[in-house]
């Protein structure tokens, strides 16, 4: 991998990954290795957040197929090394957020992947990527769910604000949802 060419995303769009029962079957220790080392980048790295939790999905019998999507993000690191968070202190103080779903995504059990961003300025803070827990039968009940956890952390930072910024009156906040009917749902 140290001569490999970089690439521009760490998944293909529209690449849907699934259980490959009749895929040659590989090294299950040495995927999960390499899948907990990109895990270990999540803490600094928010646009591989929905990338690694796809490929994290298949630990038990990853195929060719899962080792060349794990390369793939490693590529991507590869070309992208210098990407980081930069905070500077008084800048771009205004709060946003972001959050969206996947309805029915997975291939194998059609449960939904939520994501979402909590960001000051131009500095993400908060993300999360992850796949729901059970099968949401109508799309904007999942966005909902999607759009609470976002508001959540939205709270949480806006408690945690005083502390860290000696502000007592924490500026408003702007949250972006992706659907009408989930933010009828949170009202």
């Amino acid at each position: 991998m140290e001569n490999c060419n970089g690439v521009c995303n760490p998944i293909l769009p529209g690449n849907k990954l699934k259980k490959d029962e009749t895929g040659i079957a590989c090294d299950s220790t040495n995927y999960k290795q390499m899948v907990g080392c990109i895990i270990c980048l999540l803490a600094t790295r928010p646009d591989l957040a929905f990338s690694v939790c796809l490929v994290a999905r298949f630990m038990e019998r990853p195929t060719e197929i899962h080792v060349a999507a794990v390369k793939r993000i490693l590529r991507y690191l590869k070309s992208t090394i210098s990407y980081g968070l930069w905070y500077e202190k008084g800048k771009d103080d205004e709060l946003f957020g972001w959050s969206d779903l996947d309805y029915a995504g997975d291939l194998d059990d059609r449960k939904s992947t939520s994501g979402y961003v909590v960001m000051v300025g131009s500095k993400a803070v908060s993300w999360s990527s992850k796949k729901a827990t059970n099968c949401h039968t109508i799309h904007h009940k999942g966005r909902v769910h999607s759009s609470s956890q976002l508001c959540l952390d939205i709270w949480l930072s806006r408690i945690l604000a005083p502390i860290s910024t000696g502000r007592k009156n924490a500026s408003p906040y702007i949250v972006i949802i992706a659907h009408q009917l989930s933010y009828q749902g949170i009202q």
